[in-house]
């Protein structure tokens, strides 16, 4: 099955793709009035006096006969039959409405009990109602439709990759390689690769292969040596990727995505995308992020995302230094090992100012058995804490429980040696 596009059946259904029928509750006449029917009626195809069946894009089961009349064996019989003849046409999509639970009188628990055998077909979709109420199940997203268009021929992602690269975008592929949420656009493209919600999103991340070349790409747009995203992907583009990074960095908060918005976008994410999320706290738009720690070329440790410097004295410095480049942490104790390194980067930041005096200082803040690269670190902590708030400034300076190694924890991704 090669075109789903959503885990539950939205609320409200207006339009559909042309592989997509509308599944909603019937009358045992066929008078499609009001409601699901009326609205199948009305825009999908629904047949007055045609109680069972397919008819356009719509697909009727009769479950209303009436005024305080419940036939459940004719209601699971009719079911039944709706579910073997999605078995039987695996080309198309069904979405089933919340059937019965209006006018027929059946509650949700009740009615989702005559679709469990449903629960397992890629090509339907259920009600989030009748998902909770039969113990959840397993939610499918059709993610193979956009293997499948970045694996083509033409427009593939090999192409998208090159050409980010390169600095141009020249060929049609935006829709499956950078998806946005379902509902900004209106063209075809962009409701079948339209992302239906969260849990979508996340599972396109958590794809072996769509989450690793989202990031690869990502990281490309990235290092692009072209600093205009409008001279790189033009118009709308350009706003489709920054609806693409905000999903994205909302999911995934701590992942690549927000570089991107801070690097082309002046930070600002898409409001559209932030609103369809369900994300309607204004906080949230201006929620503070980490800033990339620019170590610029005259050795000053910058916060370029805030326009702020870290200012520390040069040895604070050179410590600093010494632990950004070690991800993997150095512990107090090894800290003689690394002498002569912390002299060079010294050195480095005070070509001039290699003193007596300043390597004995060096000497002891390389003794552990001295408290002097406690007070560093100290200064450090402080001089970042001025300048980054509390709730973010931990990944910034150098921690670590007592007799382990001691680390900058700031992903290496957000750290720019100029």
């Amino acid at each position: 099955m090669e075109e789903r596009t959503m885990g539950f059946t939205p609320d409200y259904i207006d339009t559909l793709l042309h592989n997509q029928i509308f599944v909603f509750g019937s009358n045992a006449l066929g008078y499609h009035t009001g409601g699901a029917s009326g609205t199948a009626r009305k825009k999908f195809g629904a047949v007055w006096g045609q109680a069972e069946g397919l008819q356009g894009q719509s697909y009727a089961i009769p479950v209303d006969y009436g005024k305080n009349v419940r036939k459940d064996n004719e209601v699971r019989a009719a079911i039944e039959r709706f579910i073997a003849f999605a078995k039987a046409h695996t080309e198309l999509f069904f979405l089933v409405t919340r059937v019965g639970c209006g006018i027929a009188g059946y509650h949700d628990e009740e009615m989702a009990q005559f679709f469990i055998d449903a629960l397992e077909l890629r090509n339907v979709s259920l009600p989030k109602s009748f998902v909770e109420a039969l113990g959840g199940g397993e939610t499918h997203y059709d993610l193979e439709r956009f293997v499948k268009a970045q694996d083509g021929a033409w427009g593939s992602y090999n192409d998208a990759l090159r050409e980010i690269r390169n600095g141009r975008k020249q060929s049609h592929w935006i829709w499956y390689v950078f998806p946005q949420i379902k509902g900004l656009g209106h063209s075809y493209n962009s409701e079948f690769y339209g992302i239906s919600n969260k849990e979508e999103a996340m599972a396109y991340l958590e794809h072996p292969v769509l989450g690793k070349r989202l990031r690869e790409i990502t990281k490309a747009l990235l290092d692009c040596s072209n600093k205009s995203a409008d001279d790189i992907l033009g118009f709308p583009d350009v706003l489709k990727v920054r609806s693409c990074m905000t999903l994205f960095d909302l999911v995934a908060p701590d992942d690549i995505f927000n570089d991107v918005l801070y690097k082309y976008y002046e930070g600002q994410r898409c409001d559209k995308t932030i609103w369809r999320l369900g994300f309607h706290d204004d906080k949230l738009k201006h929620q503070i992020k980490y800033s990339r720690l620019t170590i610029t070329k005259d050795g000053a440790v910058m916060l370029s995302d805030y326009n702020k410097e870290v200012k520390l004295e040069p040895l604070a410095k050179a410590v600093y230094l010494l632990y950004l480049k070690h991800p993997e942490g150095i512990a107090f104790k090894e800290l003689p090992d690394y002498r002569e390194e912390l002299t060079e980067l010294y050195a480095k930041i005070k070509p001039l100012g290699l003193t007596g005096r300043v390597q004995k200082s060096i000497e002891d803040v390389t003794n552990p058995l001295l408290n002097s690269i406690n007070e560093k670190c100290s200064r450090i902590k402080a001089a970042i804490l001025a300048e980054v708030d509390a709730s973010l400034a931990e990944q910034y300076y150098i921690a670590g429980k007592g007799g382990e190694q001691k680390r900058i924890t700031l992903p290496r991704r957000l750290v720019v040696w100029e």
